[in-house]
């Protein structure tokens, strides 16, 4: 059985597992105390029971998929790290849920795909599953390999919420744990012309003040207040500042069915330039 310190990284066996396990890699090693390892985490869906008949393809299926399965753990414990791998068969989101429930998952790692006319598999699981997640995705990204990634620039944003102070102390110890310069912003949004000259600097020294008076934000960190449409200004600062990591909150479990990801939080992790956090309270 995993520990409870796995991360587990979510793959389809395809193009992009790699990028995906180089970041599971780097956060397990970052995360955990002792012994950081991974779990390769691969669902086959089947969304229906499939006919009989269909049995036999399916087996033959799962046995590929076992074999490069164990190709990419191998890859990975060549690198020094603990690595496991689960093949897992069932209704896509309800699999990860079960699995992320019956093994008390820390985090998930997963790469993000968008389509313009439905909703993708990885936009489902990341609005479906009340887990922290990192989402790979963005130019920053692409070049992944495993033992490759470096965290150097970490940008957080808060809006002084209850989850988006729990982003800003996981950004706090992501920072620390790989020395790396932390960016925390605070973004206002855009003013009418009439009312921008009364009432913008008011607005930003009083930004400034309550982020000085949040307990987490180390004194080397460096404070950002601006002005503009959230997850467009914050994904511009990632762009421009050449950001390696964005840190934000995402609402946790709503009483209905399902997460409530957040406007913004959603927004960012479709357009951004490179991998997010998303951090549940």
């Amino acid at each position: 059985m995993e520990r409870k310190n796995t991360i587990f990284a979510a793959v389809d066996l395809g193009p992009e597992t790699e990028k995906i396990l180089s970041y599971s890699v780097w956060l397990s090693h970052t995360l955990a105390e002792v012994s950081p390892g991974i779990c390769i985490l691969n669902v086959m869906d089947y969304a229906l029971t499939p006919p009989a008949y269909l049995l036999p393809y399916m087996e033959k299926e799962e046995e590929a998929a076992g074999y490069e399965l164990k190709r990419w753990i191998d890859r990975v414990k060549l690198c020094g790290f603990n690595a496991t791998g689960r093949i897992a068969v069932g209704r896509l989101i309800e699999t990860f849920s079960r699995t992320m429930h019956d093994f008390k998952v820390p985090a998930l790692v997963l790469s993000h795909k968008s389509h313009i006319m439905r909703t993708s598999i990885s936009e489902r699981l990341i609005k479906s599953l009340d887990v922290p997640m990192l989402v790979v995705r963005g130019k920053k990204a692409d070049n992944a390999v495993l033992g490759s990634v470096a965290i150097r620039n970490v940008l957080c944003a808060v809006d002084f919420s209850g989850h988006s102070l729990k982003a800003l102390e996981f950004a706090r110890t992501l920072s620390e744990k790989n020395s790396a310069a932390l960016v925390v912003t605070h973004v206002l949004s855009s003013l009418e012309p009439d009312d921008e000259q009364k009432y913008l600097n008011h607005a930003i020294q009083e930004a400034e003040q309550s982020m000085r008076s949040t307990a987490n934000i180390p004194d080397k960190a460096e404070l950002l207040v601006v002005t503009g449409v959230p997850y467009k200004a914050i994904n511009d600062i990632a762009s421009r500042r050449n950001m390696d990591l964005i840190v934000i909150g995402a609402q946790g479990m709503s009483s209905t069915a399902g997460v409530m990801l957040g406007s913004i939080a959603e927004a960012i992790v479709k357009s951004s330039f490179c991998p997010v956090m998303l951090v549940r309270k």
